[in-house]
């Protein structure tokens, strides 16, 4: 049988990057941002669509094409990218949460120039969480507002059902004030309306890691303590109340390891947390810039803590 970890994936011509996966009727269906290979996200046509494929193993992977794409059209959220998938099954549909992005400055540049290509002005840039659903994975339905979204702030959607209040959690990034990062949280009881509730934590600023501790946030009763548990990219922090983290103590993975910086850069980052076959495992955005595949951790939870890596991937993160 194969192993998850020896996952080394991304469609043809392309990277992965944030990424969902849903578990359906014997196949992991995985859903991306379509990055093409060798380019930075900065790029006119990059980042404009989201790619579908499918997997019975989580390591052999087969491309089934992109299913949501830009709007292409002035006034709308998601006019120019697409972002951060998130994908869940729930009241006989399945709901794509994503961040539509307007970023009126895109310049044609033919050079290969990474993060110096000059779209990295910022004048104009806004990001909205909206909302697709379909019943077949294939056909995708935008029923947000096409100006407003869902009508909450932030980005890089997370959704996590409380049974114990009946209701849906909406997790998203937040801005970076006086050094911490944000994250917000959002309600609803029928997933279609959401009300925003507030910040419901506040990550410091990791030693020279350059991407936010909140990005891709992934949130969950700690499977051993019944906790809830947020997961950033490089750190986490638990709490009784799923609406705020903020008194509770962030932590690092791999606090005080004499190896702390060798361990985490094996993470990667945009991860997600899924059980399968009796066994739980981190995905990951792995390898080099602009050049990202999917892989998997193998890990085990910690009673008192998050989690620590059993098996590592075989693909490792460059900085």
């Amino acid at each position: 049988m194969s192993s998850p970890i020896l996952c080394n994936y991304s469609p043809a011509g392309e990277y992965i990057k944030d990424h969902t996966l849903v578990f359906f009727e014997g196949w992991w269906h995985l859903f991306s941002i379509s990055g093409i290979k060798g380019y930075s996200h900065l790029y006119n046509g990059n980042e404009e669509t989201i790619s579908w494929s499918i997997s019975k193993d989580l390591t052999n992977w087969d491309f089934r094409g992109h299913v949501l794409h830009a709007s292409l059209r002035k006034g709308e959220f998601d006019q120019h990218e697409i972002w951060a998938p998130f994908c869940m099954p729930a009241k006989g549909r399945f709901y794509m949460f994503y961040t539509g992005i307007v970023h009126p400055f895109r310049p044609m540049c033919h050079e290969k120039l990474g993060i110096h290509h000059p779209h990295m002005v910022w004048e104009g840039h806004k990001e909205t969480i909206g909302m697709a659903v379909s019943t077949d994975f294939t056909s995708w339905e935008k029923i947000s507002d096409r100006e407003k979204g869902i009508s909450i702030p932030g980005r890089d959607p997370h959704v996590v059902y409380d049974s114990d209040n009946k209701r849906w959690l909406l997790y998203s990034t937040g801005k970076t004030v006086n050094g911490l990062s944000q994250e917000y949280v959002s309600q609803s009881t029928d997933m279609v309306n959401w009300e925003y509730i507030g910040i419901c934590v506040l990550f410091p600023p990791f030693d020279d890691v350059p991407y936010s501790t909140t990005e891709s946030i992934t949130v969950l009763k700690h499977p051993l303590n019944g906790r809830w548990i947020m997961l950033g990219n490089w750190q986490y922090a638990l709490s009784d109340n799923p609406l705020d983290f903020t008194q509770s103590c962030v932590h690092k993975y791999y606090e005080g390891e004499a190896d702390y910086h060798k361990r985490m850069d094996e993470l990667g980052y945009a991860c997600e947390i899924i059980q399968w076959n009796g066994k739980w495992y981190r995905s990951g955005v792995l390898g080099v810039m602009d050049h990202w595949v999917l892989g998997f951790h193998e890990i085990e939870w910690d009673p008192d803590g998050a989690f620590h890596v059993v098996k590592s991937s075989l693909v490792k993160w460059q900085f």
